[in-house]
């Protein structure tokens, strides 16, 4: 049977009805985050939250945040996701290797917690280690070469168990990215990818689907398919900002969302994603205040928290800018309207290929 008529009763009740209620989202600092929805570098004389470049790497699982610091030597803090107080660290024994030993992290969707090192040189290994649960020891899930010439700015979990798939973006001299098998212990290198330039992937990278991701180092995004080494750039909507960089997918109330961070200001967007191809900003908003240390390298994450019916928590760090932690609401679902339309094409070109 043509799966787009499965899908079709679906994604009409669905897509449809939640684009009308997308232009009302609303975003709002979450005040319980440090008393204003932003951890400041070095507040409270937090050592591990600076702005020496010492921090990149943010994810959300298991209820915490994991933070990776480089100040002082190789660390994963762990934080609590409503309140920004450090409740721990992940143990980091073993960890060692590459130009920086561990620098991106994500979560699986079976809470296993997974890390990148930073590989500047195709000659260098580019390695991931896996924690079972926050209280195991990093075990070693990758430890090999990418053909890429920089491998780890960017990093992006899917799936759980077998399933798992990590990305990890590519840069000087590479138009593409690296998936990774961590249960297998393979890489598979997808590049090049026509009408793609050097770095595309690099700063930003996220996982639509399991085959499906985006990536940006500024000026589109590039919504891209792949199936083994081979990719297929679907279409590069135009950022706003040309140091809009950072990104995170997610699906709020059954909407499809997408977050991006800009480096120069800490600007947070939120962006209607029901067509990737054609993403619709509904909201923007930054809970930082003052002036901002320098993101000189446009490196960072975004990390989608924990969701409750309607809302969802949205963290973003933007290095040396500290991080912000944001309320996502989208209100109940309203009438039908043509962005719904377009985002239900969008599904079932998906589905037809």
């Amino acid at each position: 049977m043509n799966p787009s008529r499965l899908l079709l009763p679906l994604a009409f009740g669905s897509l449809a009805a939640l684009s009308a209620r997308a232009v009302d989202l609303t975003l709002e600092p979450l005040t319980s985050f440090r008393g204003d929805g932003w951890f400041a570098p070095v507040e409270d004389g937090y050592t591990f939250l600076g702005t020496g470049n010492n921090e990149r790497g943010l994810a959300y699982g298991n209820g915490s945040l994991y933070l990776v610091s480089r100040a002082g030597g190789v660390n994963v803090r762990v934080l609590d996701p409503l309140t920004g107080a450090e409740t721990g660290s992940l143990n980091v024994t073993g960890i060692t290797g590459g130009t920086f030993a561990i620098n991106m992290i994500g979560v699986g969707g079976d809470g296993a917690i997974y890390a990148g090192n930073l590989s500047t040189s195709a000659a260098a290994n580019f390695k991931v280690y896996r924690w079972a649960d926050a209280s195991s020891a990093p075990t070693v899930a990758y430890d090999g070469l990418t053909s890429f010439s920089r491998t780890g700015d960017s990093f992006a979990v899917i799936g759980s168990g077998a399933a798992t798939r990590v990305a990890a973006g590519g840069g000087s001299g590479n138009s593409g990215f690296v998936v990774i098998d961590p249960t297998a212990g393979t890489s598979t290198a997808v590049t090049p990818i026509t009408g793609t330039a050097t770095g595309d992937y690099r700063l930003g990278l996220t996982f639509v689907d399991s085959d499906t991701v985006i990536g940006t180092q500024g000026g589109s995004f590039r919504v891209t398919d792949f199936t083994g080494s081979s990719g297929t750039l679907l279409g590069s909507p135009a950022t706003l900002s040309a140091s809009e960089r950072l990104v995170g997918y997610n699906i709020v109330a059954g909407v499809p969302l997408l977050a991006s961070v800009d480096t120069v200001s800490s600007l947070v967007r939120v962006y209607d994603a029901t067509d990737p191809l054609a993403p619709v900003l509904l909201d923007s908003i930054t809970t930082t205040s003052g002036t901002l240390a320098a993101n000189g390298n446009g490196v960072g994450a975004v990390a989608w928290g924990p969701t409750d019916g309607q809302s969802a928590n949205l963290y973003m760090m933007s290095a040396n800018q500290g991080i912000q932690a944001i309320k996502v609401t989208v209100p109940e679902p309203g009438a039908v309207t043509l962005l719904g339309l377009g985002g239900l094409c969008w599904w079932l070109r998906r589905r037809q290929k």
